[in-house]
């Protein structure tokens, strides 16, 4: 009795085999076959990296990436593992993930730690693939090289390209580099283009003709000093000189004839 049922369940094994050994149940390359604990029906599970976009009749088993995108950020691109082939999200150009490994939240990199630019530079992004630009802000110039932007004060470098005799500084509303020439210097050129050039070169520094321009040894501000022979007269800002015999007869006798010698137009008593 005890062979024939052995024999029997070898009868029934052969006809009737595994549903899961045959072209894998019918589940399709993408999925695992095995059968439910309860009725013992074949049971159709997609792979790990596949999603199932059929029923739960009909198992259909597609790429995780298709469907999605995978569930990854928006900004992020689905890939698989290369080893279990589970679906990995890895953000785009421009893109950080500011999420954890498992939960990958893909921010605008600009928007982190400013893109890891230079604090005096600003975040952008390249037109062609998105990739983090960084620009020195105005009154600043770029001092690194290549992609490594750092930003300095633009004063600091060739003094902002202004003249020799100017002082470099930013303008209050724009941080544009403004170039002021020093004490003592005249702007000769243009606004956008200061020269500065001597002030007692130019119309003698504003002093009267019978005046020599100078500067003065603390300030290199403009000074105007009387010719000999002239005296100064009015305000001392804006000396007009005036021909010392007509002040005071030139310091002469009240009965003397003040003139000028010939050579040195010095004051002359006679």
């Amino acid at each position: 009795m005890e062979s024939n049922d052995i024999k029997y369940v070898e009868i029934v094994s052969y006809l009737f085999p595994d549903s899961c050994k045959v072209n894998n149940g019918e589940c399709g390359s993408h999925a695992d076959c095995d059968h439910d604990k309860t009725t013992n029906l074949v049971k159709c599970t997609c792979k790990t990296g596949y999603m199932n976009t059929g029923s739960s009749y009909n198992v259909t088993c597609t790429d995780s990436c298709d469907v999605n995108n995978g569930g990854c950020d928006v900004n992020a691109i689905c890939s698989h593992s290369t080893n279990t082939y589970a679906v990995k999200c890895i953000c785009k150009e421009g893109f950080t993930n500011t999420g954890s490994e498992s939960n990958v939240m893909c921010t605008d990199t600009c928007h982190v730690n400013n893109g890891g630019c230079d604090s005096n530079a600003t975040c952008s992004h390249d037109t062609t693939n998105n990739a983090i630009v960084c620009t020195c802000m105005t009154g600043y110039t770029n001092t690194g090289s290549g992609s490594h932007v750092v930003c300095e004060d633009t004063c600091t470098i060739n003094n902002g390209g202004c003249d020799d005799h100017a002082i470099c500084s930013h303008e209050s509303k724009t941080n544009a580099v403004k170039c002021d020439c020093k004490k003592g210097y005249t702007n000769t050129g243009s606004a956008s283009n200061v020269v500065c050039t001597d002030a007692c070169q130019v119309n003698n520094g504003g002093c009267n003709e019978n005046a020599v321009c100078s500067h003065k040894s603390s300030t290199n501000a403009v000074k105007c000093i009387c010719k000999t022979g002239y005296t100064k007269s009015g305000c001392s800002c804006n000396a007009i000189c005036t021909d010392s015999c007509q002040v005071d007869n030139g310091g002469c006798e009240i009965n003397a004839i003040c003139s000028h010698d010939s050579e040195t137009y010095e004051v002359k008593c006679t």
